[in-house]
């Protein structure tokens, strides 16, 4: 057993709110109630679009050579995964796209 974390840094550049599901594939086939949906403010202003972050973790049971896959899908494309480079007044560390983490957590498996 597994705990999948992940951080996903979402940008919207519309005028209108939208949705972005985000869920999980285990060897290529989706994972059964693994989607989670997330709604997005419009842009705050024209070159100012709506920032957020969403993350979440999921346990999942794998065995050795199984894969996951982080899958998202949008309303719109106006919406991205997006990063942003290292900042200055103050200095700042870059803001990475995604951050996922996979630890192991059990033997036992669901």
């Amino acid at each position: 057993m597994y705990n999948l974390q992940f951080s996903i840094q979402f940008t919207n550049t519309t005028n209108a709110s939208q949705d972005v599901d985000v869920w999980f594939k285990k060897n290529g086939t989706n994972i059964d109630n693994s989607n989670s949906r997330f709604g997005f403010a419009p842009r705050k202003g024209v070159g100012d679009p709506y920032h957020v972050i969403v993350a979440l973790n999921f346990f999942v049971s794998l065995a050795q050579n199984d894969y996951i896959e982080i899958m998202w899908k949008t309303t719109d494309t106006g919406v991205s995964i997006e990063h942003y480079p290292t900042s200055s007044s103050p200095t700042r560390p870059a803001v990475p796209s995604v951050i996922a983490t996979l630890s192991f957590v059990s033997n036992i498996s669901a």
